[in-house]
């Protein structure tokens, strides 16, 4: 695992190396029923700072009927540049001689694989959400904020939301401790328990 830039001026990390000591098919196996998978490791560039927006409308009148999700991947040329990017110096990284001993072939996308349009259309071909969607229900005073700052839901009193859905944002990693401290502070606050002093400088 590993957080890095694909440039150096930038502030924060934008890619995340996500890795994966097995293959894609790996699982338990069975002799006469299911082949033993090939011995392999895999790691893919995640994008922490997507500019792409996705978004979510309801189907009907009907609250049972399931809503419309439109992730909208890759729909800021940004994005894509900027997989592309972390793809070439996760090939960096793979190349280098530390690894020698448990490389062997490039199974994906391919040694053959080198061009801007090649990388691009095998990113699109095999992109996928990396499990951490979240900002469907921002905070904030704008008029397209569903929650305010104390995640109370804007025009209906008496209801919060406080999971990742209220995050302006991603954080730029995975986000189990962001969501934990929103469900802690919305109890505190739910609660009237004043926010914690902060910690002392070092």
């Amino acid at each position: 695992m590993a957080f890095v830039k694909t440039e150096s001026s930038i502030a924060a990390p934008d890619i995340q190396f996500l890795f994966r000591s097995g293959p894609s098919n790996a699982g338990p196996w069975f002799p006469g029923l299911k082949l033993v998978w090939h011995d392999a490791f895999l790691c893919r560039p995640v994008l922490l700072r997507p500019e792409s927006r996705g978004s979510i409308q309801l189907r009907s009148a009907d609250p049972a009927d399931p809503v419309r999700i439109r992730q909208n991947f890759l729909s800021d040329g940004r994005d894509l540049s900027v997989l592309r990017a972390g793809l070439k110096l996760l090939r960096e990284v793979a190349a280098q001689s530390a690894l020698d001993c448990f490389r062997g072939r490039e199974i994906g996308p391919g040694a053959a694989v080198q061009s801007n349009a090649e990388l691009d259309s095998y990113i699109r071909t095999t992109g996928a959400t990396a499990h951490h969607p979240c900002g469907t229900c921002r905070m904030g005073i704008d008029e397209n904020a569903v929650v305010d700052q104390n995640l109370r839901l804007h025009g209906i009193e008496n209801l919060r939301v406080a999971d990742a859905s209220v995050m302006p944002d991603l954080v730029g990693g995975n986000i189990n401790a962001a969501v934990i401290m929103i469900a802690e502070k919305t109890a505190d606050m739910i609660q009237g328990v004043p926010s914690p002093k902060p910690a002392p400088q070092v």
